[in-house]
């Protein structure tokens, strides 16, 4: 059984006490019951995987719920990170956090605080906050899903300028040379670079001033909230991940995909050969990739679904959740372009996107949280306003600049 890192740390300070009293000459009663009993905690603790805190914990709540009691959610943060939780949800809650504050990191903007009135202030969310946000948005887009593509993610709420390089893994190759032969320039594969800024995106959140405590009586406010900011920031980011045009918005996946030239064969169904032709226009170093795969929007993920074969079996099976086409996994992209019959030539990425998606670059900053409460139509009702914002920039890099792309587009029959 796999031990958790609580569990771990506690076998090995028990460990080390045991072996500094196995190291004493003669031992009396009471250190022989000791390394006993020390032996004994090692034991319970492979058996079950949990640190002895962990047991306690478990052992409350199964108590709590036989009283009728909530089970309480135990932190298992470092003594920062609580205290970074703390003081957020002071911020949130309105109290003054400023005395606070100031000797941490956590406190965006100049030294000034000025998180409920000035341009530059805010608070940076804590770890857990973001892990719920980070988790709306891989499962709103996949295209903010750093085991889809390439996520670089950011500890604070500034993007700095991020310079990428790649080769051109399509055509380097190795050359044979023998003794004594000069080393000629025209072997050295050239290193391509992709420069990354960054773009603001905002969500505004209006709640009561007493939100939390209301909440807390049937959840946790923060994972709540820090959901729906998840999903509400993925899904704004994420048309201008599909289309951004990488000067007054991140470069969308479809912008800088390479077009196939595939076009489905048929109006309103897929079929295989619509797949093989898309799979074999990238080289196959691409199509090798451990993060090689398919974007499709939802209504072709349905067209994928209800694909069968002749004996009217699925084409496309779903296995362990995921379906896969040629071996590769498909993901749902909501926002790649919808079919529109009234256009002569469906869009560019309206059947699907393809190809190595580690070369999709996702740069983002931490979220930064405003509280604002001086806003005509909510104090006077009680209310207050919540500014997320955080900073995006996004390129597709691709190294042959357009002769061997690793990822390309496709598009529905018109």
């Amino acid at each position: 059984m796999s031990m958790s890192p609580a569990a771990l740390r506690e076998v090995f300070h028990l460990q080390c006490e045991a072996s500094d009293l196995l190291a004493l000459r003669n031992l009396t009663g009471e250190q022989r019951k000791r390394a006993d009993l020390i032996m004994a905690k090692i034991s319970s603790i492979r058996q079950t995987g949990l640190s002895g805190d962990e047991v306690r914990q478990q052992v409350a709540n199964e108590m709590a719920r036989e009283i009728g009691v909530r089970p309480t959610k135990f932190s298992t943060s470092s003594n920062e990170q609580r205290a970074h939780e703390s003081l957020f949800k002071k911020f949130l809650q309105g109290e003054n956090v400023e005395r606070e504050a100031r000797a941490t990191t956590f406190v965006g903007g100049t030294q000034s605080i000025t998180y409920t009135e000035g341009p530059q202030g805010g608070f940076l969310v804590p770890t857990s906050f973001y892990e719920q946000a980070a988790e709306g948005m891989a499962a709103t887009d996949p295209l903010l899903d750093p085991s889809v593509v390439t996520v670089i993610q950011e500890p604070d709420y500034q993007l700095r300028p991020l310079s990428l390089p790649g080769w051109d893994l399509s055509e380097v190759a190795a050359v044979k040379v023998g003794e004594n032969v000069q080393e000629g320039a025209a072997n050295i594969p050239t290193l391509s670079t992709k420069l990354l800024n960054k773009f603001g995106y905002r969500i505004a959140f209006d709640a009561s001033l007493e939100w939390d405590e209301d909440e807390e009586a049937y959840g946790d406010p923060l994972a709540a909230m820090g959901r729906a900011t998840g999903i509400a920031l993925a899904r704004g980011t994420g048309q201008d991940l599909v289309n951004g045009d990488g000067s007054s918005a991140p470069q969308g996946i479809v912008t800088g995909a390479a077009d196939s030239g595939v076009t489905t064969a048929n109006t309103g169904k897929v079929v295989l050969g619509d797949f093989t032709n898309v799979f074999f226009s990238v080289n196959k170093i691409y199509r090798e990739s451990a993060k090689c795969g398919w974007l499709v929007n939802d209504a072709v993920a349905k067209q994928i679904a209800n694909a069968v074969d002749d004996q009217h079996r699925p084409l496309f099976p779903v296995v362990d959740g995921v379906t896969r086409i040629l071996g590769k996994p498909v993901y749902t992209c909501p926002s790649l372009p919808q079919y529109n019959a009234s256009l002569g030539t469906q869009a560019a990425g309206s059947f699907c996107v393809f190809g190595d998606l580690s070369h999709y670059y996702v740069h983002a900053s931490s979220i930064l949280m405003r509280r604002l409460l001086q806003v005509p139509g909510l104090i006077e009702y009680g209310k207050c306003r919540y500014h997320a914002l955080q900073l995006v920039d996004a390129v597709l890099h691709d190294p042959t600049d357009g002769a061997l792309a690793p990822i390309v587009s496709a598009r529905l029959k018109a």
